[in-house]
């Protein structure tokens, strides 16, 4: 497996790597770094691959825009998150294939041998690719009928704290390697079970009207929530009825989407707005906030008084 990156106006090679065929290294995982500097940006890459597996993270600092050509013949299926500034990605026959803005993912089937990744000014994103036997592999499946649907999205914060991991790590030799594969599993289970989320559904369109109004009752009053028979009057459909249908539409069950809403909310409040745990612990509905600091344990793996003294999130949420 050969793959280039080069400068795509003045074709100066940055890196040019001849890989094991599906990245198999046995039980390692190899690690390489590389930079770049030319009159107009700085560009430092750091790659690791596995079995069907290559990661690499990237830090470009840009007086002015640019563009590099990744030339890769082989097919995969890669996860692309902008963390930092603007990224177009576009074949050489100059086709656009997703513009990414600052906190935006989206998920590519590469069918495209070159393709040229343009930056406007410094920009940091991660560029994941599975190759399509280790993907079908780890998912038993095809690719995911409606991959589409997770095109240029917002990076959600399960999926944050999951590149935070990829980025801060700091395992040896085979730990590593493992450590890797596990945030790999992390992000595929999202993605598979958002999926999942988007089938059809059996329910009337007026039960779905009236649970879709339930839903929005339960996002507006994370801090003073409804109980189910409330939201079952205000919205009026039967409790039965509501708990399966909200678990059908949603994936969840009423108080799992809440919980799941007052995390969100609390991460925004943590990360963007740096208030104090304290603070958001009454924001989102805790009286307690040790109770408050335990689910967002346990939701994210990471204490909510750490975040705001976290690089990784003062940077790019």
């Amino acid at each position: 497996m050969e793959v280039k990156l080069s400068d795509y106006a003045s074709g100066k090679l940055i890196c040019h790597n001849v890989y094991p065929n599906n990245f198999d290294v046995g039980n390692s995982l190899e690690e390489r770094n590389h930079q770049l500097k030319s009159p107009s940006y700085s560009l430092q890459i750091l790659e690791n691959w596995y079995e069907g597996t290559h990661i690499s993270i990237v830090n470009i600092n840009a007086s002015k825009p640019g563009e590099i050509l990744l030339e890769n013949p082989n097919q995969f299926v890669a996860f692309l998150f902008c963390l930092e500034g603007k990224i177009t990605c576009r074949n050489t026959n100059n086709n656009d294939i997703v513009k990414l803005c600052k906190n935006e993912q989206s998920i590519i089937l590469r069918g495209e041998n070159n393709l040229v990744i343009n930056f406007i000014d410094n920009t940091h994103y991660i560029y994941i690719q599975l190759t399509k036997a280790h993907y079908k592999k780890l998912t038993g499946n095809n690719f995911v009928d409606d991959i589409d649907a997770f095109k240029t999205l917002e990076i959600d914060a399960e999926i944050k704290l999951i590149l935070y991991d990829l980025i801060n790590q700091r395992n040896q030799s085979r730990v590593k390697k493992i450590f890797f594969e596990a945030q790999i599993y992390r992000l595929l289970v999202f993605y598979i079970n958002k999926a999942e989320q988007k089938t059809a559904v059996s329910l009337k369109k007026d039960d779905i009207i009236k649970i879709l109004y339930a839903k929005e009752l339960v996002e507006k009053n994370i801090q003073f929530p409804n109980s189910l028979i409330e939201l079952s009057r205000k919205s009026g459909i039967n409790d039965n009825k509501l708990k399966k249908g909200f678990k059908e539409l949603t994936g969840e069950t009423v108080f799992g989407y809440l919980n799941k809403i007052r995390m969100e909310k609390a991460f925004y409040y943590l990360s963007k707005e740096k208030k104090s745990v304290n603070e958001v612990a009454f924001l989102v509905g805790y009286k307690n906030p040790q109770h408050f600091t335990m689910a967002f344990k346990k939701r994210y793996n990471i204490l909510p008084g750490s975040i705001n003294k976290t690089k990784f999130f003062s940077a790019n949420v």
